[in-house]
């Protein structure tokens, strides 16, 4: 006789329950999406956090900033995707590697859409979900670039950087995609 390998019916609902009741707890707790990019890393706030994508055909945006990756169609959206490393620069950017134009081995995690603006950052890693319960300690908000909410260092002592994606995008940089040098042209209407 075959003895079946499936847990009971009682034992099955029992750990639902418990996974349940646990995710109950978490979502009142802050709670990051983890990545990675180019050597840096950072916490990405889940309410700020869409879907991540394997990268699609990515198209480049001509004379545009050194951060701005290109353009792709996402599930029938163009999304901006952005290399958040370069757009933070200092300190991040001399931890971060040089770009390659390969999104082999990338993912782009879109913004969520309750945000308003239509882009994707760029990650090479992706290293789960973190929350605060898990020995992360933060440091002073001080002396951050707009976008970096606060610092924080695990247990195994790597830094992160909390990004405040809200503050990343409204800043001057984000809103000006153009090299310097470059202008959008109005047109001017001139009288027939």
């Amino acid at each position: 006789m075959m003895t079946s390998s499936r847990p009971s019916r009682k034992s099955y609902e029992a750990e639902l329950k418990r996974k349940l009741a646990e995710s109950g707890r978490r979502s009142a707790q802050a709670g990051w999406l983890a990545l990675g990019w180019r050597g840096a890393h950072a916490l990405v706030p889940l309410a700020h956090a869409g879907e991540i994508f394997t990268p699609t055909p990515l198209q480049r945006l001509p004379q545009s900033q050194a951060w701005v990756c290109g353009v792709a169609a996402l599930r029938g959206n163009i999304l901006l995707v952005f290399d958040w490393a370069q757009l933070l620069g200092g300190a991040v950017a001399a931890q971060a590697t040089p770009a390659a134009l390969d999104t082999a081995g990338q993912y782009w995690v879109a913004l969520n859409p309750a945000l308003g603006v239509g882009a994707a950052l760029c990650a090479d890693h992706l290293l789960g979900l973190r929350y605060e319960q898990q020995g992360l300690e933060f440091g002073p908000a001080t002396d951050q670039p707009p976008g970096v909410h606060r610092l924080a260092r695990d247990a195994q002592g790597q830094q992160w950087l909390e990004l405040d994606l809200p503050a990343l995008c409204g800043q001057a940089a984000f809103q000006n995609l153009l090299l310097p040098g470059f202008s959008r042209s109005e047109p001017t209407l001139t009288p027939i």
